[in-house]
This record gives C-alpha cells, sequence and structure tokens, in this order.
C-alpha cells in the first residue's frame, strides 16, 4: 500500500494541478488498433465529445455514442473514464462504478480526479466503505501538492468521508420497512416533487410536459400543480390547477393550511416570495403575500403552520445566503411576531429545506446537507421535549434517506408518508411513499402440527390383492384466442331521439373535426375524435365550447362507458 502511494505521488508530480474534469481525449492509436471498424467508432466519439459539453440535454444521445464505443474496446482507459463522468452527470450516478473501477485498473495514474469520481460513484450504491478508500487516496494527492492550494477541495472531500461514516452506521440500522416510486400518472420521465395528500386527493407538482403546452414552454419546462384522485385503489382525474385566467404558470405549491387555504411559492417575486392562495370549484385565486415572512431580498421557500393557525414555521436565506429554518408565531391581539431563527438543534452550516410541522407544533420534518447526512440532502425530524424545547434533529436513516437528494416529507395517515427523491436512475426527481410488506405464510406455517400416529400392536392380515393402474386419458387442451382490446376514447357533443339536422350540428360545434353520428334503435348519439389517450380526450374536450360535451370509451370501437368530471382546467 505504502508503494502504491508513492508510485501516486511520484506520477502525479509530472500531471500538474490541471485536473482533467472535461472530456478526456481518447487516443487514436491505443482505441483503433488496425480495426476499420474502429476508425468509424472513433467519429463518434468526437460527437460525444460536443453532446457533452452541450450539457444534460444531450446526455443520453452523448452515453449511447460511448456506450457502443466500448462495445468495441472495453479496455480503453480514457473512454472509460469519459463514460464514468457522463453516468455521474446525467443522473444515472450508480452506474458509474464499473467504469471508473476499469479506469483504476488500466490506467491508475490518469489524474487525480479519477478517485473523487470512484469515490462518489461508490457512496452512490452504499459501498462506503471502498467510497471512503477511495476518497482518501484522493485527499493524499491534494496534501502532497499542497494544503493551502487545495484548501476548498480538501474540505469538500472531508466533507464526503465524513457521510460515507454516517451512511456505515445508519445502514447497520436500517428500518424493517422499504420505500417504493409511486406510479404514474404521478411520476413521469420530468421532476415531481412535492406531495401533498389530503383525503383521496393528491396534489403535486411537476415540470412535465403535457399535450395542449406551447412550443415556448417546452423549451423551457418549469415546475406547476398537477392532482389525481384515488379511485379503487388507482390514481385517477388527472389534471392541471388554474387560476381564474387559466394560466400555466400558477405558482409552485408548497403547503396546506387549511380545507380552503393553500401556500404557494412565487419565484416571479422579491427573491422567491410564499403566498395564501384560495380553491373554489374550479380555479385557484391568490389571497395575500405571507407578509410576515418574506423579505424583499430574501428567498422564501417552503412554509408550514400548525392547526391553529398561531405558529409558522418556514426556509430563509435571508442570513448567510443559505437556507435556514425560522419560526413566528400569533399573540392573542392576532399580531405576528418578528422571524426568530432556530438554534443548531435544527439548522446547520450547510443548507436546509422543505419543512413541515404537525398540526400539534410538536414534530418538525426538513431536508438538509448538514448534520450526519449520508450525501446530498437528507431528511431530519425533531420532536419537542416535555418542557417544550426542541430536541436535537435526528437523521431518519435508509430507506428513507440516500446518498442522493431526499426531500419534503410529508407525514398522513399514521405511519405513511410522501417524499421526493432523485434516485430513480435518469437524474429526475420522483414521488416515494412507504411500500406495504405484506407477510406470506407458507402452507407449512398454515398447518396444525401432525401428532405422530401411535403404535398398533395388533397385527391384522390382509389378503393380497392386484391392483392395476387405471388409465386416464388426459383431455385435449382446448387454446382460446384472446382478442386484442384497443381502447379509445371520443368527445360526445349531442343525443337525441330524433335525428338532428346539419344545421342544429353547425350552431352546436364549428370545429374542424368531423361529427360522427350513430343509431342504436333509440337513441341518435353525435361524436367527434377518436382519441388513444384520456389525456388527449380530455384537452380538446375542454377546448371544444360545448358545455354538455363529455368523454365515451370505447373497447374495439363497441361503447362502453361515459367518463364525466374529468377536465385539465378544473380543481
Amino acid at each position: 500500500m505504502l508503494l502504491l502511494r508513492m508510485l501516486l505521488m511520484l506520477t502525479f508530480l509530472s500531471i500538474g494541478s490541471v485536473y482533467s474534469q472535461g472530456f478526456m481525449r481518447v487516443d487514436p492509436s491505443g482505441f483503433v488498433g488496425d480495426s476499420i471498424e474502429g476508425k468509424r467508432l472513433l467519429k463518434n466519439i468526437s460527437k460525444a465529445k460536443k453532446l457533452f459539453d452541450k450539457g444534460e440535454s444531450s446526455f443520453a444521445e452523448c452515453l449511447d455514442l460511448l456506450l457502443e464505443c466500448n462495445a468495441f474496446n472495453g479496455d480503453n482507459a480514457e473512454l472509460n473514464y469519459n463514460i464514468g463522468q457522463s453516468y455521474l452527470r446525467y443522473g444515472k450516478k450508480e452506474l458509474a462504478k464499473e467504469y471508473f473501477e476499469q479506469v483504476k485498473i488500466l490506467k491508475p495514474n490518469i489524474n487525480a480526479e479519477l478517485y473523487l469520481f470512484l469515490g462518489q460513484a461508490c457512496q452512490y450504491t452504499n459501498d462506503f466503505s471502498k467510497a471512503i478508500l477511495n476518497y482518501k487516496t484522493y485527499v493524499e494527492i491534494l496534501q502532497h501538492e499542497g494544503v493551502k492550494r487545495n484548501e476548498d477541495k480538501l474540505s469538500a472531500v472531508f466533507k464526503y468521508i465524513d457521510e460515507c461514516k454516517n451512511g456505515q452506521i445508519l445502514f447497520e440500522q436500517s428500518a424493517d420497512f422499504d420505500v417504493e416510486k409511486l406510479p404514474s400518472p404521478i411520476n413521469s420521465e420530468a421532476n415531481d416533487v412535492l406531495a401533498i395528500k389530503e383525503g383521496s386527493k393528491l396534489f403535486f407538482n411537476s415540470d412535465r410536459i403535457i399535450v395542449g403546452d406551447k412550443k415556448k414552454d417546452r423549451k423551457e419546462p418549469s415546475l406547476r400543480g398537477f392532482s389525481v384522485v384515488l379511485i379503487n385503489g388507482e390514481w385517477a382525474n388527472f389534471s392541471v390547477l388554474n387560476d381564474e385566467k387559466k394560466s400555466r404558470d400558477l405558482p409552485r405549491m408548497v403547503a396546506k393550511v387549511d380545507d380552503n387555504q393553500y401556500l404557494f411559492y412565487d419565484k416571479t417575486t422579491g427573491g422567491g416570495d410564499l403566498i395564501f392562495m384560495q380553491k373554489d370549484e374550479k380555479f385557484w385565486t391568490k389571497e395575500m403575500d405571507v407578509f410576515f415572512v418574506n423579505e424583499t431580498k430574501s428567498n422564501e421557500s417552503s412554509a408550514s403552520f400548525t392547526s391553529d393557525g398561531n405558529t409558522v414555521v418556514f426556509v430563509s436565506d435571508r442570513d448567510e445566503k443559505q437556507g435556514d429554518i425560522f419560526y413566528c408565531q400569533k399573540n392573542d391581539a392576532g399580531e405576528w411576531s418578528k422571524p426568530i431563527k432556530f438554534g443548531d438543534q435544527i439548522n446547520s452550516k450547510f443548507d436546509e429545506r422543505d419543512v413541515f410541522l404537525s398540526g400539534d407544533g410538536k414534530v418538525m420534518y426538513f431536508s438538509s446537507k448538514g448534520r450526519n447526512s449520508i450525501g446530498g440532502y437528507d431528511i431530519f425530524k425533531s420532536e419537542k421535549d416535555e418542557n417544550g424545547n426542541w430536541m436535537v434533529a435526528k437523521n431518519m436513516g435508509i430507506p428513507i434517506n440516500s446518498a442522493f437528494d431526499d426531500c419534503h416529507f410529508f407525514p398522513y395517515e399514521g405511519n405513511s408518508f410522501l417524499f421526493d427523491s432523485n434516485r430513480g436512475g435518469n437524474g429526475k426527481f420522483d414521488i416515494y411513499g412507504k411500500k406495504l410488506i405484506v407477510e406470506i405464510v407458507t402452507e407449512d406455517e398454515r398447518l396444525e402440527p401432525i401428532k405422530p400416529i401411535e403404535k398398533i400392536e395388533a397385527v391384522i392380515p390382509v389378503e393380497k390383492i392386484d391392483i392395476l393402474p387405471e388409465v386416464i386419458p388426459l383431455p385435449i387442451p382446448v387454446v382460446e384466442k384472446v382478442a386484442v382490446v384497443l381502447t379509445t376514447y371520443k368527445i360526445q357533443i349531442a343525443a337525441s331521439k330524433i335525428e338532428m339536422k346539419d344545421a342544429e350540428l353547425i350552431k352546436l360545434y364549428r370545429g374542424k373535426e368531423n361529427i360522427v353520428s350513430s343509431y342504436d334503435g333509440e337513441w341518435y348519439r353525435y361524436t367527434i375524435g377518436n382519441y388513444e389517450s384520456m389525456e388527449d380526450a380530455i384537452y380538446f374536450k375542454d377546448r371544444l365550447g360545448v358545455e354538455k360535451a363529455f368523454i365515451v370509451s370505447f373497447e374495439n370501437e363497441t361503447r362502453k362507458k361515459i367518463i364525466t368530471n374529468y377536465s385539465l382546467s378544473r380543481k
């Protein structure tokens, strides 16, 4: 080990202080050899570099090109290094480990950052011991170059080492439950965050693109509110939260205050402010700013009230330009106190965010990069003691927390909860919840123990009889063809027992879609469109201008059921 360290020190002296954190050049002679196929693939590496430099939007294509090259020659250190970096940056961070390990075998002196990146990749796979070893190698290289010149880098890597040590401890204390990603339509390929459950309804925020979005919105997606309802164990009634102007720029919902009032975060005012909004049967309307919390030059991004409305906790960067948690209290005269910053039992020297306060004001959840985090943001819990003092916040441990970012804890209905995490593999945030574990009882466990048969002393002779096996003919299997069910959706605009005239239909609907008439012996029904998804049908129904239009589902062109109360413009 000592010999390896000396070798590393001597080698890195020749590299200098310029570390290759970008795309690393692949030497053609070391990759191609005499292969014609290698020369063709060499062009892919050049294309991949340009895509790498473009940023996150091009990383998927960049990785496809690099992996094709790696299938041809997996023993090129620089190529493996670039793939590892791409995975770390693109989001599938746990997949970077094997490529950096290959680099360490092929060319351990490629640069100093190899040991930093390999440490990070190991940390994301919960391989904390190996992560610490690689981080320490990186530390030795930096210290050899000069502690003062590498002070910031050393401070960062020492924090990574502390996170891994925390991870080793918390991994041994893992809870007896698991967590799982919520299904579609809640989660998508985009960022899905900040879930708030209210009975059977779930509010959440997403930057996904949906049918009807304008082209300008597709270029710069931003978080906006959606809702779904739990019906018969499935999430349905997917809809967009809109204001009275049907704007797609409704601020981000962050908390529930009471049955008719919610908190939203508006990033366009001040440095980012919190506002109260109310809902009616169709739309959301702004009530007022949370004036006793907001400051003009600071960012207030999260807050939570007690059930009586007399205490609020919130996150602000007004001190030291990082997120900290504050609180205000209302007196008997209805006046709010000035914001008070929590002490170090809650706040740390790192960033805090996404706070939640229980209705009785005795339990608080929040996310932090400090304390005994195991990487990124972790979720912490603090409770008041019998004297009303807040206790030191505790890490909620694995599997709620991970080496990724874990934020916005929302408890509900006993021990159930929701939270956000970007551990899912594509670098985007998803909404997770507690996984229900069903214990499987084996057949042996269900049966009562069999008592031993008592020994019978008397032996009764039995006449020997030849028993011929009965031959039972096997039935001929019947193979039934299962028809493919194709579900489509149409918009019904009218129905009448007397056939309607063209003039009546034109007066009712003036759109471009053809009106299709059908007759079942009693009713004439008039529909437009034939959509493959309910979302498309919802979108076009909302824009018809036909007040009593509704959606009908068909299976293989056979009318099945009427779908009502669906709207992308309703609550």
